[in-house]
């Protein structure tokens, strides 16, 4: 969260009805309102909705077997437009990819 944004939570006060603003922005006791960003406080509201506390979830890192099989050649895997049978996570088509790479002397 960014120093704004945490700034503006800790800055839920704001002035009260029974007071009025002059010409100036001031209220009658002389003091300017702070300012209070609601659409912000809103925003971390319904964000703290979707995502939940995350903070109470401690799920413990699964060790997943590869998906790609290690003898996967870069025309068996990617020579045709058919699907993956199964998703394959980012970093290990990465990790494939540069090795590839490298054996063909593109990636140095």
């Amino acid at each position: 969260m960014d120093h704004s944004a945490v700034q503006s939570q800790g800055s839920m006060s704001s002035i009260s009805t029974s007071q009025t603003l002059n010409a100036h922005g001031a209220t009658s006791s002389g003091k300017t309102p702070e300012f209070v960003n609601h659409g912000l406080l809103l925003w971390n509201q319904t964000r703290q909705q979707w995502i939940g506390n995350k903070k109470d979830e401690i799920r413990p890192k699964q060790v997943l077997e590869p998906r790609l099989s290690w003898n996967a050649t870069y025309e068996s895997l990617l020579g045709s437009n058919k699907r993956f049978a199964q998703r394959v996570p980012l970093a290990e088509m990465v990790d494939f990819l540069v090795d590839i790479w490298e054996q063909e002397g593109m990636y140095d």
